[in-house]
C-alpha cells in the first residue's frame, strides 16, 4: 500500500472515494473487488477522526429493539455475522449483559423478552444468509445472580440482569488498514495527507468530473479526473460538498452556470444533520469477563425507557472502555474542541452510576472522542442519528457524478458501502456484484500492531515498516493508530523517544519539526500520567 502520488494524475478513475475512515476504506475495498477502477484521498491520516474514536463495538443490534426499529436490528444481526465471518481476527464475540431496576418495561421480565426477540431475529438472519453459528444463548440472572457476575452494582431496586452475545473489533484502526490494504492489492490508488480542495465540473456544472487536490506532504496541487466522486467525508461530509461548491462558477469561469438552478441550500437540506460529540474513556482497570451496562443520569432517547442513558463498561485488551457519552456539538467550528472539564464531568457521571469502580481523573489512560452526525429533529441534548444515509445527489439535486455518506456505525459500515457502490454502479454502467459480504479481509503481515515484544532495534523497523507500508509520516500515527501501546500505557516515553528519532532521522526533521510533532501528541486524547510522562522525558522541548 505504497504511497504513490503520481498514479492519482493522468488518468479518469471510474470511482474517487474521499474519506478514509471505516466507510470510505468499506467503498474503496468494495468497488475494487468489484473491478471498478478507484481511488481514495484522506486529508489527514486513516482512521483519525470518527473511526478512531469509538467504542470497539460491533453491536449486534439489540438496543435497536428499545427503538422498535426491527429492520435496523436485522441489518445489524446480519452484518456482525458478516465481520465474523470475514474478519476473525479484527472481530471476536463479546458478552454483554444489562442489569435491571425494578419491574415493567425496565424489569427482568421485559429485557429476557427483548433478549429472546434479538435471538429469534439473529436465528433466522444467519439461517437467511446460509449458516447458523452455534452462539450461547442469551441469560436471565437474578439480582444475586448479577452481582456475582458484577460485583458493585448499585443493589436499590435492582431486580435482575439479562446477558447476550455481541462482538467487539479490537483492533479498529488495524482493520481500516487492511481493508485499504485489500483493496491496494486489487488495483486501488489510496493516499493518505492528500486535500480534496474543490470539486470539479462539467462545463454547464451539471456533473461532477473529480477534484482539485493537494498533496499536503510535498506541498503538490494536481487534479483527480473521476466518473463519480463519493463522499465519504464522515460528519463533515455536508460541509465538504456545500463549501466546495459554494464558488463553483467563480472557479470555472462559466457563466452558464448560473442557469444551472442547483442551489447550494438544496444541497445543504440532502445532507443536512447536526453535530455530536461523543467521548469513551480507556481506564487503567482489570477488564472485567463481559461488558457492563449501568444507567447514568443523563435522558435517554429511546421510546421504550426514556428514563436514563445507558453506558458500558467493556473489556479491551486487558483494560476498561467506558462509553459512550454524546454533547450536541454547538460551536462555530467543525473541528473537535477539548473543553476544560469534560472528561472529569464524565468521570464524575460514571462514578454515581456505578461506584464501585471508584475512577479517578488520574485513572483515564485515553479519551477517545470525535465527532459523529446527530439528529437535528430530536431536542434531545447528544441526539445522534440512528440511521445511516447513502445520498445519490443525480436523484436527489440533479448533480450527476456526486455520491454522499452519512454513516453512523462502524457494524454497518460495510452495507453502506455495498449500497453506495451499487448506486455508482449503475450510473457507471460497470462493476460485477458486491464480494465484500463473503471475501475475508487478510491479516497482513505488513500491518503488525504490537510493540511490547520489540527490541530497540526491531521497534526501528516497526516504524520503517509502517511509514513503508502503511502510509505513516507522523509520530501520532504511530503511536496512536499503526500501535495501541501508548494509548494502553505500556509504551514507555523512552520507547517513544526512540519513535521520533527514527521518523526524525527518516524524514530529516528539525527540532521545530520534532517540537511540532510532540505538541500534537501531547494535544491528543492521552491521559495525564501519559502527558506527564513524556512532558518529563522531552524536558529540552519545553523549557
Amino acid at each position: 500500500m505504497k504511497r504513490d502520488i503520481d498514479a492519482l494524475g493522468g488518468r479518469q478513475f471510474d470511482v474517487l472515494v474521499v474519506g478514509g475512515g471505516v466507510h470510505g476504506a468499506c467503498v474503496v475495498r468494495d468497488a475494487a473487488l468489484r473491478g471498478l477502477s478507484v481511488a481514495l484521498i484522506e486529508q489527514c491520516d486513516y482512521s483519525s477522526a470518527t473511526s478512531h474514536n469509538s467504542l470497539k463495538t460491533i453491536h449486534g443490534g439489540i438496543r435497536y429493539l428499545q427503538h422498535l426499529n426491527i429492520k435496523r436490528a436485522v441489518e445489524s444481526i446480519r452484518e456482525q455475522d458478516v465481520l465474523l465471518r470475514i474478519a476473525p481476527h479484527l472481530v471476536q464475540p463479546l458478552r454483554f449483559m444489562m442489569p435491571c431496576y425494578g419491574w415493567m418495561m425496565r424489569g427482568p421480565v421485559a429485557t429476557a423478552l427483548g433478549v429472546v426477540l434479538f435471538e429469534i431475529l439473529g436465528f433466522f438472519t444467519r439461517l437467511a444468509g446460509g449458516h447458523l453459528p452455534r452462539w450461547p444463548a442469551g441469560s436471565v440472572h437474578s439480582a444475586s445472580g448479577a452481582l456475582a457476575l458484577a460485583p458493585g452494582l448499585d443493589t436499590r431496586k435492582l431486580t435482575g440482569a439479562a446477558s447476550w452475545l455481541d462482538a467487539q473489533v479490537s483492533l479498529a484502526d488495524k482493520a481500516v488498514l487492511q481493508m485499504l490494504e485489500h483493496a491496494s492489492e486489487n488495483h486501488a490508488v489510496v493516499a493518505n495527507y492528500v486535500r480534496a480542495d474543490a470539486l470539479s465540473f462539467t462545463a454547464d456544472g451539471r456533473r461532477v468530473t473529480g477534484v482539485t487536490a493537494t498533496d499536503t506532504i510535498a506541498g503538490k496541487n494536481f487534479d483527480i479526473a473521476a466518473r463519480l466522486v463519493i463522499n465519504a467525508a464522515g460528519p463533515w461530509a455536508n460541509h465538504w460538498v456545500n463549501t466546495r461548491i459554494a464558488h463553483r462558477g467563480d472557479e470555472s469561469g462559466n457563466t452558464a452556470l448560473a442557469d444551472s438552478r442547483l442551489s447550494d441550500s438544496r444541497l445543504t437540506d440532502s445532507l443536512r444533520v447536526g453535530l455530536v460529540k461523543s467521548m469513551n474513556l480507556l481506564i487503567d482497570a482489570p477488564a472485567a469477563d463481559m461488558a457492563i451496562g449501568v444507567k447514568s443520569r443523563l435522558q435517554s432517547d429511546s421510546k421504550v425507557d426514556a428514563a436514563n442513558r445507558l453506558y458500558f463498561a467493556i473489556p479491551w485488551l486487558g483494560k476498561t472502555l467506558i462509553g459512550t457519552t454524546h454533547y450536541t456539538h454547538r460551536a462555530d467550528s467543525r473541528e473537535l474542541e477539548n473543553q476544560p472539564g469534560e472528561v472529569d464531568a464524565f468521570v464524575d457521571e460514571f462514578n454515581a452510576a456505578y461506584p464501585a469502580m471508584n475512577l479517578f481523573p488520574d485513572d483515564v489512560l485515553y479519551c477517545y472522542q470525535g465527532l459523529t452526525p446527530g439528529d437535528d429533529a430530536v431536542d434531545a441534548d447528544g441526539a445522534k442519528l440512528h440511521h445511516s444515509k447513502v445520498i445519490d445527489h443525480q436523484l436527489v439535486d440533479k448533480l450527476a457524478g456526486l455520491i454522499s455518506i452519512i454513516g453512523i456505525k462502524w457494524t454497518t459500515a460495510r452495507r453502506v458501502a455495498e449500497h453506495a457502490v451499487d448506486i455508482a454502479s449503475a450510473h457507471l454502467n460497470a462493476g460485477g456484484a458486491c464480494l465484500t459480504r463473503t471475501t475475508p479481509i487478510p491479516d497482513y503481515p505488513a500491518t503488525a500492531h504490537h510493540t511490547e515484544s520489540l527490541n530497540d532495534e526491531q521497534l526501528r523497523q516497526f516504524v520503517l515498516s509502517h511509514v513503508q507500508h502503511t502510509q505513516a509520516f507522523k509520530l501520532d500515527d504511530i503511536v496512536l493508530r499503526r500501535t495501541n501501546d501508548l494509548v494502553l500505557g505500556t509504551m514507555t516515553s523512552q520507547r517513544v523517544r526512540l519513535v521520533i528519532d527514527t521518523l526524525a532521522t527518516h524524514f530529516s526533521w528539525s527540532m521545530s519539526d520534532q517540537r511540532e510533532q510532540l505538541d500534537s501528541l501531547l494535544a491528543s486524547g492521552i491521559g495525564p500520567r501519559t502527558r506527564a510522562a513524556l512532558s518529563a522525558e522531552f524536558t529540552e522541548f519545553y523549557v
